[in-house]
Protein backbone atom coordinates (compact mmCIF):
# COMPACT_ATOMS: atom_id res chain seq x y z
CA UNK A 1 0.00 0.00 0.00
CA UNK A 2 1.53 3.41 -1.09
CA UNK A 3 1.68 6.01 1.32
CA UNK A 4 -0.36 8.23 -0.52
CA UNK A 5 -3.45 5.67 0.55
CA UNK A 6 -2.59 7.16 3.96
CA UNK A 7 -2.56 10.68 2.99
CA UNK A 8 -5.97 11.39 3.11
CA UNK A 9 -6.77 8.79 5.85
CA UNK A 10 -4.15 10.63 8.49
CA UNK A 11 -6.49 13.83 7.21
CA UNK A 12 -9.76 11.57 8.22
CA UNK A 13 -8.67 11.08 11.01
CA UNK A 14 -7.74 14.54 12.20
CA UNK A 15 -11.11 16.03 10.92
CA UNK A 16 -13.48 14.20 11.14
CA UNK A 17 -13.01 10.23 12.65
CA UNK A 18 -16.52 9.18 13.13
CA UNK A 19 -16.85 9.44 9.58
CA UNK A 20 -14.91 6.19 9.52
CA UNK A 21 -17.37 4.13 11.45
CA UNK A 22 -19.81 4.20 8.36
CA UNK A 23 -18.97 1.15 6.35
CA UNK A 24 -19.45 2.14 2.41
CA UNK A 25 -22.66 -0.49 1.89
CA UNK A 26 -23.43 -1.11 5.55
CA UNK A 27 -20.93 -4.00 5.90
CA UNK A 28 -18.75 -3.17 8.95
CA UNK A 29 -17.04 -6.51 9.19
CA UNK A 30 -15.58 -5.68 5.57
CA UNK A 31 -15.20 -2.28 6.33
CA UNK A 32 -12.79 -3.00 9.42
CA UNK A 33 -10.66 -5.73 7.85
CA UNK A 34 -9.45 -3.12 5.55
CA UNK A 35 -9.13 0.27 7.89
CA UNK A 36 -8.40 -1.91 10.86
CA UNK A 37 -4.44 -3.02 9.75
CA UNK A 38 -4.16 0.15 8.33
CA UNK A 39 -5.01 2.53 11.64
CA UNK A 40 -2.64 0.14 13.84
CA UNK A 41 0.19 1.34 10.84
CA UNK A 42 -0.45 4.82 11.22
CA UNK A 43 -0.50 4.24 15.52
CA UNK A 44 2.60 2.31 15.70
CA UNK A 45 4.66 4.64 12.95
CA UNK A 46 3.40 7.81 15.09
CA UNK A 47 3.92 6.56 18.01
CA UNK A 48 7.42 5.13 17.32
CA UNK A 49 8.26 8.62 16.75
CA UNK A 50 7.09 10.14 19.72
CA UNK A 51 8.95 7.44 21.84
CA UNK A 52 12.02 7.72 19.57
CA UNK A 53 11.89 11.68 20.90
CA UNK A 54 10.96 10.28 24.90
CA UNK A 55 14.09 8.30 24.62
CA UNK A 56 16.14 10.98 23.37
CA UNK A 57 16.53 12.21 26.88
CA UNK A 58 18.79 9.43 27.65
CA UNK A 59 19.97 8.54 24.39
CA UNK A 60 21.65 5.40 22.82
CA UNK A 61 19.46 2.19 23.31
CA UNK A 62 16.70 3.80 24.80
CA UNK A 63 16.13 5.47 21.92
CA UNK A 64 14.72 1.78 20.49
CA UNK A 65 13.40 0.97 23.43
CA UNK A 66 11.22 3.67 23.78
CA UNK A 67 10.10 3.57 20.37
CA UNK A 68 9.81 -0.08 20.75
CA UNK A 69 6.86 0.47 24.33
CA UNK A 70 5.44 3.40 23.13
CA UNK A 71 2.88 1.87 20.23
CA UNK A 72 2.49 -0.84 23.06
CA UNK A 73 1.57 1.53 24.78
CA UNK A 74 -1.04 3.45 22.93
CA UNK A 75 -2.68 -0.13 21.63
CA UNK A 76 -2.94 -2.41 25.18
CA UNK A 77 -5.57 -0.28 27.01
CA UNK A 78 -7.28 -0.68 23.89
CA UNK A 79 -7.34 -4.79 23.78
CA UNK A 80 -7.71 -4.82 28.01
CA UNK A 81 -10.62 -1.89 27.91
CA UNK A 82 -13.07 -3.00 25.20
CA UNK A 83 -14.19 -5.92 26.74
CA UNK A 84 -15.25 -3.81 29.80
CA UNK A 85 -16.76 -0.65 27.81
CA UNK A 86 -19.03 -3.04 25.63
CA UNK A 87 -20.09 -4.46 29.91
CA UNK A 88 -20.75 -1.25 31.07
CA UNK A 89 -22.96 0.03 27.60
CA UNK A 90 -25.00 -3.36 27.88
CA UNK A 91 -25.32 -2.64 31.92
CA UNK A 92 -27.16 0.60 31.10
CA UNK A 93 -29.10 -1.02 28.06
CA UNK A 94 -26.96 0.77 25.25
CA UNK A 95 -25.73 -1.06 22.33
CA UNK A 96 -22.07 -1.60 21.54
CA UNK A 97 -21.47 -4.04 18.88
CA UNK A 98 -17.68 -5.61 19.09
CA UNK A 99 -17.01 -4.33 15.88
CA UNK A 100 -17.95 -1.16 15.76
CA UNK A 101 -16.33 -0.40 19.10
CA UNK A 102 -12.84 -2.13 18.18
CA UNK A 103 -12.88 0.55 14.90
CA UNK A 104 -13.82 3.24 17.20
CA UNK A 105 -11.03 2.71 19.51
CA UNK A 106 -8.56 1.94 17.02
CA UNK A 107 -9.15 5.73 15.48
CA UNK A 108 -9.15 7.19 18.68
CA UNK A 109 -5.53 5.50 19.78
CA UNK A 110 -4.52 6.42 15.86
CA UNK A 111 -5.61 10.12 16.32
CA UNK A 112 -3.57 10.05 20.03
CA UNK A 113 -0.54 8.66 18.06
CA UNK A 114 -0.43 11.50 15.45
CA UNK A 115 -1.03 14.38 17.66
CA UNK A 116 1.85 12.92 20.12
CA UNK A 117 3.79 12.54 17.21
CA UNK A 118 3.10 16.81 16.13
CA UNK A 119 4.09 17.03 19.75
CA UNK A 120 7.22 15.61 19.38
CA UNK A 121 9.45 18.24 18.46
CA UNK A 122 8.68 21.04 21.22
CA UNK A 123 9.29 17.56 23.86
CA UNK A 124 12.35 16.98 21.69
CA UNK A 125 13.37 20.94 22.36
CA UNK A 126 12.62 20.84 25.93
CA UNK A 127 15.21 17.59 26.14
CA UNK A 128 17.66 19.20 24.48
CA UNK A 129 18.54 21.69 27.07
CA UNK A 130 19.04 19.37 29.75
CA UNK A 131 16.14 19.86 31.67
CA UNK A 132 15.93 18.00 35.32
CA UNK A 133 14.60 14.21 35.21
CA UNK A 134 11.34 14.93 37.09
CA UNK A 135 10.35 17.61 35.08
CA UNK A 136 10.95 15.97 32.19
CA UNK A 137 8.51 12.92 33.01
CA UNK A 138 5.85 15.24 34.38
CA UNK A 139 6.22 17.18 30.43
CA UNK A 140 5.94 13.85 28.91
CA UNK A 141 3.00 12.82 30.98
CA UNK A 142 1.34 16.22 29.99
CA UNK A 143 1.99 16.07 26.49
CA UNK A 144 0.00 12.29 26.74
CA UNK A 145 -2.55 13.63 28.81
CA UNK A 146 -3.09 16.61 26.32
CA UNK A 147 -3.22 14.14 23.31
CA UNK A 148 -4.80 11.37 24.95
CA UNK A 149 -7.83 13.27 25.72
CA UNK A 150 -9.06 13.81 21.74
CA UNK A 151 -8.32 10.24 21.27
CA UNK A 152 -11.00 9.11 23.73
CA UNK A 153 -13.70 11.88 23.10
CA UNK A 154 -13.26 10.17 19.39
CA UNK A 155 -13.84 7.00 21.22
CA UNK A 156 -16.83 8.06 23.29
CA UNK A 157 -18.65 9.90 20.61
CA UNK A 158 -18.17 7.22 18.19
CA UNK A 159 -19.50 4.68 20.43
CA UNK A 160 -23.58 4.23 19.33
CA UNK A 161 -26.32 5.74 21.89
CA UNK A 162 -28.95 3.94 23.93
CA UNK A 163 -30.27 3.81 27.25
CA UNK A 164 -31.25 6.13 29.76
CA UNK A 165 -27.92 6.89 31.33
CA UNK A 166 -25.49 7.07 28.24
CA UNK A 167 -23.44 9.74 30.17
CA UNK A 168 -22.47 7.30 32.84
CA UNK A 169 -21.02 5.27 30.68
CA UNK A 170 -19.79 7.31 28.41
CA UNK A 171 -17.52 9.25 31.52
CA UNK A 172 -17.10 5.41 32.45
CA UNK A 173 -15.36 4.47 28.99
CA UNK A 174 -13.21 7.86 29.73
CA UNK A 175 -12.37 6.50 33.16
CA UNK A 176 -11.14 3.14 32.16
CA UNK A 177 -9.62 4.13 28.97
CA UNK A 178 -7.60 6.80 31.30
CA UNK A 179 -6.74 4.79 33.97
CA UNK A 180 -5.20 1.95 31.87
CA UNK A 181 -2.98 4.39 29.75
CA UNK A 182 -1.65 6.02 32.41
CA UNK A 183 -0.86 2.45 34.28
CA UNK A 184 0.25 0.51 31.36
CA UNK A 185 2.63 3.37 30.83
CA UNK A 186 4.06 3.16 34.54
CA UNK A 187 4.13 -1.10 34.14
CA UNK A 188 6.37 -0.68 30.62
CA UNK A 189 8.24 2.39 31.89
CA UNK A 190 11.17 3.57 31.66
CA UNK A 191 10.52 5.64 28.98
CA UNK A 192 12.39 8.38 30.41
CA UNK A 193 15.54 7.10 32.14
CA UNK A 194 17.60 8.38 34.69
CA UNK A 195 21.26 10.18 33.58
CA UNK A 196 22.81 7.79 35.97
CA UNK A 197 20.58 5.02 35.41
CA UNK A 198 21.38 1.87 34.33
CA UNK A 199 19.13 1.82 30.72
CA UNK A 200 16.52 -1.70 30.87
CA UNK A 201 14.02 -2.44 28.83
CA UNK A 202 11.40 -2.94 31.95
CA UNK A 203 12.03 -2.22 35.67
CA UNK A 204 10.67 -3.58 38.68
CA UNK A 205 6.98 -2.25 39.26
CA UNK A 206 6.88 0.30 42.41
CA UNK A 207 3.84 1.52 43.51
CA UNK A 208 1.81 3.37 40.90
CA UNK A 209 1.61 5.70 38.18
CA UNK A 210 -0.15 8.13 40.11
CA UNK A 211 1.83 7.68 43.63
CA UNK A 212 4.77 7.99 40.90
CA UNK A 213 3.39 11.49 39.27
CA UNK A 214 3.12 12.81 42.91
CA UNK A 215 6.44 12.02 43.97
CA UNK A 216 7.99 13.28 40.86
CA UNK A 217 6.17 16.20 41.00
CA UNK A 218 7.21 16.43 44.29
CA UNK A 219 10.58 15.64 44.26
CA UNK A 220 11.25 18.65 41.26
CA UNK A 221 9.96 20.68 44.03
CA UNK A 222 12.83 19.54 46.31
CA UNK A 223 11.21 17.65 48.74
CA UNK A 224 11.41 13.67 48.71
CA UNK A 225 9.64 10.94 50.60
CA UNK A 226 9.28 7.04 50.39
CA UNK A 227 11.08 5.27 47.68
CA UNK A 228 12.14 8.78 45.74
CA UNK A 229 13.88 9.36 49.00
CA UNK A 230 16.00 6.15 49.08
CA UNK A 231 16.27 6.22 45.97
CA UNK A 232 17.48 10.23 45.76
CA UNK A 233 19.74 8.64 48.64
CA UNK A 234 21.56 6.46 46.82
CA UNK A 235 22.14 8.45 43.81
CA UNK A 236 23.66 11.38 46.58
CA UNK A 237 25.75 8.39 48.12
CA UNK A 238 27.00 7.47 44.46
CA UNK A 239 27.52 10.64 43.23
CA UNK A 240 29.88 11.21 46.51
CA UNK A 241 31.76 8.12 45.99
CA UNK A 242 32.35 9.11 42.52
CA UNK A 243 33.74 12.50 42.97
CA UNK A 244 35.69 10.78 45.43
CA UNK A 245 37.10 8.95 43.39
CA UNK A 246 37.92 11.40 40.63
CA UNK A 247 40.00 13.55 43.81
CA UNK A 248 41.81 10.19 44.20
CA UNK A 249 42.76 10.03 40.57
CA UNK A 250 43.59 13.43 40.31
CA UNK A 251 45.99 13.25 43.15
Amino acid sequence: MSTHSYLPLIAQILRNPQALLKPPGGDIRSHIAVLGPRLIVITVVFASLFGMVVGSYRGGIQYLYAAIKMPLLFLVPVLVGLPAVRALFAAIGGDAPRERTALAALAGMARTAILAAACAPLLWLAYSVHIDYHHAILLMSACLLAVGLPGLVTLVHALPGGGQRRWLARTGTIAIMGVLLAQSGWVMRPFVVRPRAEVTLFRPIEANVFSSLRASYEASQGRYRGWTARRAGLLGRALEQEDAEHAQHQD
